[in-house]
C-alpha cells in the first residue's frame, strides 16, 4: 500500500506537468507576473496621438509576440502587438490630455498579464501645499545698538588672500551643457584657484518657477535650499529644495551625468509623461510656494530654531526684512520690519544685502565700505573696499546688532 501510494503521487505529478501549459516568458510561468519596468522608455506626450518607445527584458531572447495595452481609466486607447527589446511606434485612437490617468500593460498571446502594470502621468515639478496660517508680522524699529560713526579710529585686519573680492570680479566661464567654472583672480593664493560646478540646475524659465533669475542659496544637511525671484511679480519668489544625498544616489551629482536634471526640465516643459527615471528625480526636487521675498535678498540657516532665515530689502531703502522660513513648508512663519540707525547722531543707513549665520545662532553681516560710507565715518584709517562687520544675535524675540571694531 505504501509503495501504491508513492507510485500514484509522482503519477499525479507527471500528469499535471504534462497537460497544464508551461510557456516559458522571461523564465516564468504565464501565471507569473514579472517585475518588469513598462514605462521606463515609452514615450508619451499630452497634446499627441503617438506612442513609441522599446520595453527591455534581457531574459527574452527570441522574438516573441506580446500585446502592449494603453488605457485612460477603463478607455482603451491602443492595443498592438510587440517584440520585446525591438523599438515600436503606434497611433493612440486620441490625442493624450493633461489630466489623463494613463495605465499601460504587457499580455501573452493567452491574455495573461506577464508585467505589472504601470501608471503614467505627465511629468510636474513637485509642488508643496501653502500652509493656511497667515504669516506673523512685526516692527522691530532700529536693530542697531552701538554707533558706527563715533570712532576715530578701527582695528584693521588683513583677510587670507583668497582671490576673491569685492572690487575685482573672478572670471566666470558658464556653459549650458558641461559645467561652468568659476576662476580666481591673479591675487589667488593656492590652493584656491577656482571651482567648478557639481549639478547643473534647471534654466528655463516658466511661469512656475523663474529659474534663470537664482538670488542665494544655502546647503543644510543633505538639502541645497536655492531662492528664485519671481518673473511676474516684482520682489515675490520661491524657494527650491533639492536632496543633494538622493541626487548622488541617482548618480547626478558631481558626475558625467549632472546635466540630467537640465534633460528633465525639457521633458517637463514639453509636456511628456514621466519615466521611472523622471519619477525619481522629481522626488529629490520640492517647489515652495511663492510669497513676497523682497529684494536683494540672502539666506541662511540659524541651527538654533532649525528655520531658514531669509534678510531682504523692504520698499523703503532704509528698511530691512527678517523672515523666518520653515523647513517643511518651504514658505515663511513669520516677518520683521527694521531699521539700522545710529543712535549718536540718529543717522540711518542703507540696509545690506548678505547675511550668514553660526551654529549657535549668531548673526553676521558684511558691509563694503564705499566712497559714501567714507565720507560719513571719521575714522582716518579705512579705505574703500574694506569690510565692516556687524555683529549680534536675536534675543527676546528681536533682533540685536553690533558693529565690530575691527575692519578687514
Amino acid at each position: 500500500m505504501k509503495y501504491l501510494k508513492t507510485l500514484l503521487a509522482f503519477s499525479t505529478f507527471f500528469l499535471l506537468a504534462f497537460c497544464i501549459p508551461n510557456h516559458a516568458i522571461y523564465g516564468q510561468t504565464n501565471n507569473t507576473v514579472v517585475s518588469m519596468d513598462l514605462k521606463q522608455n515609452i514615450q508619451l506626450q499630452t497634446g499627441s496621438d503617438q506612442i513609441k518607445g522599446t520595453i527591455y527584458d534581457d531574459n527574452e531572447k527570441g522574438a516573441a509576440a506580446y500585446t502592449l495595452i494603453v488605457k485612460n481609466q477603463k478607455d482603451t486607447l491602443l492595443k498592438k502587438s510587440i517584440i520585446l527589446n525591438q523599438a515600436f511606434t503606434a497611433k493612440l485612437s486620441r490625442s493624450l490630455r493633461k489630466n489623463d490617468q494613463i495605465t499601460v500593460s504587457l499580455q501573452d498571446k493567452s491574455g495573461h498579464a506577464v508585467a505589472n502594470t504601470k501608471w503614467m502621468k505627465q511629468a510636474q515639478w513637485q509642488v508643496l501645499s501653502k500652509p493656511k496660517e497667515k504669516i506673523k508680522t512685526s516692527n522691530w524699529s532700529n536693530v542697531f545698538k552701538n554707533s558706527r560713526t563715533a570712532p576715530k579710529k578701527y582695528r584693521v585686519v588683513q583677510s587670507p588672500d583668497t582671490g576673491m573680492s569685492y572690487l575685482k570680479k573672478p572670471k566666470y566661464t558658464a556653459a549650458k551643457s558641461k559645467f561652468s567654472t568659476l576662476q580666481a583672480n591673479d591675487r589667488s593664493v593656492s590652493p584656491i584657484k577656482g571651482y567648478q560646478t557639481a549639478l547643473l540646475l534647471p534654466t528655463v524659465s516658466t511661469k512656475l518657477v523663474n529659474w534663470q533669475l537664482p538670488q542665494g542659496s544655502v546647503m543644510h544637511g543633505r538639502y541645497l535650499y536655492v531662492m528664485y525671484e519671481s518673473e511676474k511679480r516684482k520682489n515675490y519668489g520661491r524657494i527650491v529644495r533639492y536632496d543633494i544625498q538622493q541626487l548622488q544616489a541617482l548618480g547626478v551629482w558631481q558626475t558625467g551625468q549632472a546635466d540630467r536634471l537640465r534633460s528633465l526640465e525639457k521633458r517637463i516643459n514639453q509636456h511628456r509623461f514621466a519615466t521611472t527615471n523622471d519619477d525619481r528625480l522629481l522626488q529629490a526636487i520640492k517647489v515652495g510656494r511663492e510669497f513676497h521675498m523682497g529684494h536683494g535678498q540672502a539666506v541662511a540657516y540659524n541651527a538654533k530654531d532649525n528655520h531658514l532665515w531669509l534678510i531682504t530689502l523692504a520698499k523703503k531703502s532704509r528698511q530691512q526684512r527678517l523672515v523666518r522660513i520653515k523647513l517643511d513648508t518651504l514658505y515663511p512663519s513669520d516677518q520683521h520690519k527694521f531699521t539700522f540707525r545710529d543712535p549718536n547722531n540718529h543717522q540711518s543707513f542703507h540696509g545690506e544685502q548678505t547675511f550668514s549665520m553660526d551654529d549657535d545662532g549668531n548673526v553676521a553681516i558684511v558691509s563694503m565700505i564705499s566712497n559714501k560710507t567714507k565720507k560719513q565715518l571719521a575714522a582716518k584709517n579705512i579705505k574703500v573696499g574694506d569690510l565692516m562687520l556687524y555683529r549680534g544675535n536675536v534675543r527676546h524675540g528681536k533682533l540685536q546688532l553690533h558693529m565690530s571694531r575691527t575692519v578687514i
